[in-house]
């Protein structure tokens, strides 16, 4: 008999990480699980911003937690933060990352270099620092990357390749993380109406180009709160036999 009172998006009791918080995806992501329950540890760049989001949070106990996630050795001490109450982390969102429009002929190993230091390195320390045991006690990491790692276009080959990097470390890490209980999988997003994809498509793209790519979707062009749904999916007990995918979210761009 299934227990009527079990609500598998009951997110209380567990702590999540949600880099990238102060905007867009990380930010809407980070308001949608405080909603169900979840003690949101926020992580950005810009602490006023995090300031916005943090009150705009529902509950309480939730942290601000600033750290440069490019400089590997203040990972640790970041962690450390975390877990100071004794509470370890249950899931982890990593939404940080920046896009890169860059043609080949400006696209020398030192700017490709600084993209894979922004997006993908600081993937792959968090989760190496998340699987530890004194931080966590298994749970779900989620990571967000792009439709564009499957569907390119043109200029846009660093962020391109650091998104795809992480689509592979997905698959690749799910099996050693299966043995200490952890789940990971990645949400490749479609067109979502960030403040940062909006900022980009006004440099580098005029309206026509912008209704073009948006009538390519059959549901249009999707909001932050489109993704935040589908992390709280991934992160909760409904997607507990799902590990090691990375999952189309794009309106039917594809």
């Amino acid at each position: 008999m299934v227990n009527s009172n079990f609500n598998p998006l009951d997110f209380v009791r567990r702590k999540i990480l949600v880099t990238g918080a102060s905007s867009g995806i990380g930010k809407a992501t980070a308001i949608y699980l405080s909603k169900l329950g979840a003690q949101i540890i926020l992580n950005g760049r810009n602490e006023g911003r995090l300031n916005e989001t943090m009150m705009q949070l529902t509950g309480g106990n939730h942290r601000i937690l600033t750290a440069d996630l490019a400089k590997e050795e203040e990972l640790g001490h970041f962690f450390d933060q975390m877990v100071q109450d004794g509470i370890k982390l249950n899931g982890m969102v990593h939404c940080a990352g920046v896009p890169y429009v860059m043609p080949l002929q400006s696209l020398s190993k030192k700017r490709l270099s600084d993209v894979m230091e922004t997006n993908f390195f600081p993937f792959i320390e968090l989760v190496r620092q998340y699987a530890k045991k004194k931080y966590s006690s298994g749970g779900s990491i989620v990571c967000i990357s792009s439709i564009l790692s499957v569907q390119p276009r043109a200029y846009e080959t660093g962020y391109i390749a650091s998104k795809a990097a992480m689509n592979a470390a997905v698959t690749s890490l799910a099996f050693e993380l299966a043995k200490k209980g952890i789940r990971i999988n990645g949400i490749l997003a479609g067109n979502i109406m960030t403040e940062m994809v909006q900022e980009t498509l006004k440099e580098y793209a005029n309206e026509e180009h912008l209704n073009n790519v948006i009538e390519k979707s059959l549901l249009g062009a999707g909001e932050p709160e489109d993704i935040a749904s589908v992390c709280a999916f991934l992160l909760s007990d409904m997607a507990k036999f799902i590990t090691g995918r990375n999952m189309y979210a794009d309106g039917g761009y594809l």
